[in-house]
Protein backbone atom coordinates (compact mmCIF):
# COMPACT_ATOMS: atom_id res chain seq x y z
CA UNK A 1 0.00 0.00 0.00
CA UNK A 2 0.95 3.25 -1.02
CA UNK A 3 1.20 6.64 1.28
CA UNK A 4 -1.59 7.83 -0.98
CA UNK A 5 -3.86 4.59 -0.86
CA UNK A 6 -2.85 4.80 3.16
CA UNK A 7 -4.32 8.29 3.65
CA UNK A 8 -7.35 7.40 1.62
CA UNK A 9 -7.86 4.23 3.91
CA UNK A 10 -7.44 6.86 7.28
CA UNK A 11 -9.78 9.68 5.80
CA UNK A 12 -12.41 6.73 4.77
CA UNK A 13 -11.96 5.57 8.92
CA UNK A 14 -12.06 9.07 10.12
CA UNK A 15 -14.79 10.14 7.96
CA UNK A 16 -16.45 7.40 5.98
CA UNK A 17 -16.26 5.72 2.25
CA UNK A 18 -16.96 9.76 0.56
CA UNK A 19 -13.68 10.72 2.51
CA UNK A 20 -12.01 7.95 0.43
CA UNK A 21 -13.69 8.61 -2.39
CA UNK A 22 -12.08 12.03 -2.67
CA UNK A 23 -8.49 11.00 -1.61
CA UNK A 24 -8.12 9.05 -4.25
CA UNK A 25 -9.52 11.09 -6.70
CA UNK A 26 -6.86 14.28 -5.00
CA UNK A 27 -4.37 11.04 -5.06
CA UNK A 28 -4.40 10.95 -9.51
CA UNK A 29 -4.37 14.62 -9.59
CA UNK A 30 -2.01 17.30 -8.56
CA UNK A 31 -4.31 19.71 -7.49
CA UNK A 32 -8.36 19.86 -8.21
CA UNK A 33 -11.01 22.42 -7.53
CA UNK A 34 -13.54 21.94 -4.95
CA UNK A 35 -16.03 22.27 -8.26
CA UNK A 36 -14.16 19.78 -10.48
CA UNK A 37 -14.38 17.30 -7.13
CA UNK A 38 -17.90 18.09 -6.41
CA UNK A 39 -18.92 17.02 -10.37
CA UNK A 40 -16.53 14.08 -10.83
CA UNK A 41 -17.85 12.36 -7.79
CA UNK A 42 -21.53 13.63 -8.01
CA UNK A 43 -21.33 15.39 -4.51
CA UNK A 44 -23.31 18.11 -3.47
CA UNK A 45 -20.68 21.18 -3.13
CA UNK A 46 -21.74 22.14 0.29
CA UNK A 47 -21.34 18.88 1.20
CA UNK A 48 -17.82 18.44 -0.21
CA UNK A 49 -16.79 21.22 1.09
CA UNK A 50 -17.65 20.43 4.70
CA UNK A 51 -15.79 16.87 3.85
CA UNK A 52 -12.89 18.75 2.53
CA UNK A 53 -12.82 21.18 5.36
CA UNK A 54 -12.74 17.81 7.76
CA UNK A 55 -9.84 16.81 6.07
CA UNK A 56 -7.96 19.54 5.90
CA UNK A 57 -8.36 19.95 9.66
CA UNK A 58 -7.03 16.44 10.14
CA UNK A 59 -4.35 17.31 8.08
CA UNK A 60 -5.29 14.74 5.37
CA UNK A 61 -5.18 17.31 2.85
CA UNK A 62 -4.49 21.01 1.99
CA UNK A 63 -5.85 23.83 -0.27
CA UNK A 64 -4.91 26.79 -2.29
CA UNK A 65 -6.61 29.87 -2.97
CA UNK A 66 -6.61 31.57 -6.06
CA UNK A 67 -8.81 34.72 -7.23
CA UNK A 68 -11.03 34.36 -10.16
CA UNK A 69 -10.10 37.28 -11.97
CA UNK A 70 -13.23 36.98 -13.79
CA UNK A 71 -15.56 37.54 -11.17
CA UNK A 72 -13.29 38.06 -8.27
CA UNK A 73 -14.31 35.14 -6.36
CA UNK A 74 -11.85 32.50 -4.67
CA UNK A 75 -11.06 28.95 -5.62
CA UNK A 76 -9.90 26.66 -3.78
CA UNK A 77 -7.41 24.08 -5.45
CA UNK A 78 -7.05 20.54 -3.21
CA UNK A 79 -4.35 18.01 -3.23
CA UNK A 80 -3.26 15.48 -0.90
CA UNK A 81 -1.12 16.50 2.05
CA UNK A 82 2.80 16.48 2.20
CA UNK A 83 3.43 15.79 5.83
CA UNK A 84 4.83 11.87 6.38
CA UNK A 85 1.79 9.44 7.53
CA UNK A 86 3.64 8.90 10.27
CA UNK A 87 3.92 12.14 11.96
CA UNK A 88 -0.02 12.68 11.74
CA UNK A 89 -0.57 9.57 13.12
CA UNK A 90 2.21 10.10 16.16
CA UNK A 91 0.31 13.42 16.59
CA UNK A 92 -3.20 11.98 16.54
CA UNK A 93 -2.31 9.20 19.01
CA UNK A 94 -0.63 12.06 21.22
CA UNK A 95 -4.24 13.92 20.82
CA UNK A 96 -6.21 10.33 21.39
CA UNK A 97 -4.23 9.95 24.18
CA UNK A 98 -4.92 13.06 26.07
CA UNK A 99 -8.62 12.92 25.39
CA UNK A 100 -8.77 9.15 26.94
CA UNK A 101 -7.24 9.78 29.67
CA UNK A 102 -9.19 12.81 30.71
CA UNK A 103 -12.33 10.77 30.25
CA UNK A 104 -10.55 8.13 32.65
CA UNK A 105 -10.15 11.00 35.43
CA UNK A 106 -13.56 12.29 34.99
CA UNK A 107 -15.11 8.75 35.07
CA UNK A 108 -12.58 7.44 37.99
CA UNK A 109 -13.14 10.60 39.83
CA UNK A 110 -16.93 11.08 39.86
CA UNK A 111 -20.39 9.64 40.44
CA UNK A 112 -22.59 9.73 38.27
CA UNK A 113 -26.61 8.87 38.08
CA UNK A 114 -28.15 7.21 34.98
CA UNK A 115 -32.24 6.73 34.13
CA UNK A 116 -32.99 3.24 34.04
CA UNK A 117 -35.94 3.99 31.61
CA UNK A 118 -34.24 5.99 28.93
CA UNK A 119 -30.26 5.69 29.60
CA UNK A 120 -30.17 9.50 30.38
CA UNK A 121 -26.74 10.24 32.43
CA UNK A 122 -26.31 12.58 35.40
CA UNK A 123 -23.50 14.07 37.10
CA UNK A 124 -24.06 14.27 41.04
CA UNK A 125 -25.17 17.76 40.95
CA UNK A 126 -27.29 17.44 37.95
CA UNK A 127 -29.06 14.64 39.71
CA UNK A 128 -29.50 16.34 43.14
CA UNK A 129 -30.85 19.57 41.16
CA UNK A 130 -32.97 17.20 39.44
CA UNK A 131 -34.31 15.50 43.26
CA UNK A 132 -33.08 12.47 41.34
CA UNK A 133 -35.27 12.67 38.76
CA UNK A 134 -34.93 11.96 35.08
CA UNK A 135 -35.62 15.86 33.24
CA UNK A 136 -36.45 13.24 30.54
CA UNK A 137 -38.81 10.57 31.63
CA UNK A 138 -39.28 11.67 35.35
CA UNK A 139 -38.10 8.20 36.42
CA UNK A 140 -36.09 7.97 39.80
CA UNK A 141 -32.02 7.73 38.86
CA UNK A 142 -30.25 5.40 40.05
CA UNK A 143 -26.38 5.66 40.77
CA UNK A 144 -24.39 4.13 37.97
CA UNK A 145 -21.66 1.66 37.95
CA UNK A 146 -18.88 3.01 35.59
CA UNK A 147 -16.33 0.03 35.96
CA UNK A 148 -17.13 -1.15 33.28
CA UNK A 149 -15.99 2.49 31.46
CA UNK A 150 -13.36 2.59 33.40
CA UNK A 151 -11.93 -0.74 32.25
CA UNK A 152 -12.51 -0.07 28.86
CA UNK A 153 -10.77 3.46 28.62
CA UNK A 154 -8.15 1.76 30.50
CA UNK A 155 -7.39 -0.96 28.01
CA UNK A 156 -8.19 1.37 25.16
CA UNK A 157 -5.42 3.49 26.71
CA UNK A 158 -3.23 0.68 26.70
CA UNK A 159 -3.13 -0.67 23.63
CA UNK A 160 -3.15 3.04 22.16
CA UNK A 161 -0.38 3.52 24.53
CA UNK A 162 1.83 1.01 22.83
CA UNK A 163 1.18 1.80 19.16
CA UNK A 164 3.78 2.59 17.73
CA UNK A 165 3.02 4.45 13.84
CA UNK A 166 6.36 3.75 12.63
CA UNK A 167 6.33 2.00 9.51
CA UNK A 168 9.42 -0.07 10.79
CA UNK A 169 7.16 -1.38 13.37
CA UNK A 170 3.77 -1.77 11.20
CA UNK A 171 6.43 -3.95 8.97
CA UNK A 172 7.31 -5.98 11.84
CA UNK A 173 3.91 -7.01 13.03
CA UNK A 174 3.53 -8.17 9.26
CA UNK A 175 5.53 -10.60 9.56
CA UNK A 176 4.95 -13.51 11.83
CA UNK A 177 7.52 -13.91 14.41
CA UNK A 178 9.18 -17.56 14.45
Amino acid sequence: MNAHEALAEIAGKMFGDNAKKVMMVLASNVEVSDEDLAKDLKMDPPELRKLLNDLFEARLVKYRRARDENIGWYKYYWRITDEPIQQILSDRKRLTLSILEKVLSLEENSETYVCPKCGTRYTVDEAENNNYTCEVCGEVLEPFDNTHRVEKLKRAIELLGNWDPSPKQQASRAIPHA
